[in-house]
């Protein structure tokens, strides 16, 4: 499995890559049709907050736990667009993921020796 490097402090914050070599919460980022306000906001809370601050323990406005330790991240409460799914691992390290089953495929890879993580490109 791949994954980028996308920030460090405490905690190490790293994105799933699909097998085309793109980073789906990467390009939620740089999205043109979502609110600018919107990408601010999940841009500053997987580079700044959760670096510093790790998982959330409780659940915040735009942050909810789904299942299985997985937690869902919104650019707006209840909003429409679409969301950022990340969850963390031993060694304080958090991982944004495509979707519910890639904490399953992580541990696998993990468990297999198979993760291979790159530093983000500047954009």
């Amino acid at each position: 499995m791949k994954l980028l490097r996308i920030a460090k402090g405490r905690w190490e914050v790293l994105a799933e890559v699909d097998p085309g070599g793109s980073c789906p919460v990467l390009d939620l980022l740089d999205q043109p049709g979502s609110r600018p306000e919107t990408r601010v906001f999940l841009s500053r809370f997987l580079r700044v907050y959760l670096p510093l601050e790790g998982p959330p323990a409780s659940s915040l406005p735009r942050c909810r736990p789904l299942a299985d330790g997985v937690f869902e991240l919104r650019g707006q409460p209840g909003g429409q667009e679409p969301a950022v799914l990340f969850f963390s691992d031993e060694g304080q390290r958090i991982v944004c993921a495509s979707g519910v089953d890639s904490r399953q495929r992580y541990f696998a890879a993990k468990a297999a020796r198979g993760l291979q993580i790159s530093e983000e490109a500047l954009r």
